[in-house]
């Protein structure tokens, strides 16, 4: 046998000894209410290229190099898990980052978490709006928040101003403010369409 034939013999050996070396890992992640998690990220440590995410029912399939591999576990508002490849289905449990319990928006009508809150809100201290002299705190969010325009729409004494927010373009909808107060909704004062 020559040289050549018995060197491609022992490269053709050395590949096929590495591609049986890899491992199939299988596993289900779950959060702290042993619910699945899914679309939550699963990919092999220092190759983040090697991954895959959750299906519907929480379960993955990855293949790694060894089963001396690691894995690493991330969701958004959970901390990150990194856990050794274990035969059999891996059960992999995801605690609830500590930040995240203090994202909450409170919309005036319920509270909601902040992931899953589309809207944009800004919190005003009632003290910075406090104006002496001035009756109706439409005054006092003038120039607080950024997209809300504060203007006057007629000039009789008393009557309330006009209040846009981020302007009028709304093509179906409103961009009045609404107002809620102790959990009971406020009628606007002017009603003004977006053509007005």
């Amino acid at each position: 046998m020559s040289f050549r034939k018995l060197l491609l013999l022992l490269v053709f050996a050395a590949s096929a000894l590495a591609l049986t070396a890899q491992v199939k890992v299988t596993g289900v992640v779950v959060d702290e209410n042993e619910e699945p998690v899914i679309g939550a990220s699963v990919v092999q440590k220092d190759k983040p290229s090697n991954g895959v995410a959750t299906d519907i029912d929480g379960k993955f399939t990855l293949t790694v190099p060894s089963s001396k591999s690691h894995i690493v576990v991330t969701y958004v508002g959970y901390e990150k898990q990194d856990v050794q490849v274990k035969s059999g289905v891996m059960k992999i449990a995801l605690t609830v980052s500590g930040q995240v319990l203090e994202g909450v928006v409170v919309t005036g009508m319920a509270k909601v978490d902040a992931r899953m809150f589309t809207g944009a809100t800004t919190k005003i201290d009632a003290d910075k709006t406090k104006l002496s002299g001035v009756a109706d705190i439409s005054r006092g969010l003038e120039g607080k928040v950024s997209g809300v325009q504060v203007s006057n729409v007629s000039g009789t004494f008393g009557t309330a101003p006009k209040i846009r927010v981020r302007g009028a373009t709304s093509i179906y909808g409103s961009s009045k403010p609404l107002w809620i107060v102790d959990g009971v909704e406020l009628a606007d004062n002017v009603e003004l369409s977006a053509d007005d």
